[in-house]
């Protein structure tokens, strides 16, 4: 049951950005709050067993309101030491199944990327995921189109729910922050 209750854990981190542009500069500090809900998908690219997750939370930046909405798949990495203290299972992406965008509300314009690692410890007792990450931003529409950069990325999740399939729901919260360059 623990195996299914850490699906959720690689799904959602990097899915939010944004920040004002500095006078001289085409370079966007980020500095972003999020939170929102988590969910196991149908996919397995792998056929491990362990489903693709999807994440949608809303944020607040330096640049304003925001949604976002992010993809990916865990493989399992053995057992390890969450930042709580308890034992727990460590998970971290499968490569080229991470990806999101966010959507800026003033303006409409969107912001894609792909995570380019994630690591998540999952701890059975507390039912609680702990993530970090970086994320690769790869353009996007309106004032991001041809953006590059990178964000880093920490949060939490709350297992609310785990059915016998490993169908999950969770909610989470983090932080993210990282440069966003304009081309």
């Amino acid at each position: 049951m623990a195996m299914k209750n850490v699906l959720l854990g690689v799904t959602l981190a990097p899915i939010f950005w944004g920040a004002p542009i500095e006078a001289a500069s085409r370079e966007i500090h980020l500095r972003l709050e999020y939170s929102g809900s988590a969910m196991s998908g149908q996919g397995d690219t792998n056929k491990d067993g362990i489903k693709t997750g999807l994440g949608t939370v809303a944020c607040k930046s330096n640049l304003g309101r925001c949604t976002s909405q992010g993809v990916g798949e865990a493989v399992f990495g053995g057992s390890a030491t969450c930042p709580n203290g308890n034992q727990g299972i460590n998970l971290t992406l499968l490569p080229g199944t991470g990806h999101a965008f966010t959507r800026f509300e003033n303006t409409g314009d969107l912001l894609f990327s792909e995570l380019i690692s994630e690591t998540v410890c999952y701890d059975p007792s507390t039912r609680m995921h702990f993530k970090s990450g970086t994320d690769n931003i790869t353009g996007g529409t309106g004032r991001f189109a041809g953006a590059t950069g990178q964000l880093q990325f920490q949060g939490t999740q709350w297992l609310l729910y785990v059915d016998a399939d490993g169908n999950g729901f969770a909610a989470q919260k983090g932080t993210v922050t990282g440069t966003i360059i304009l081309p």
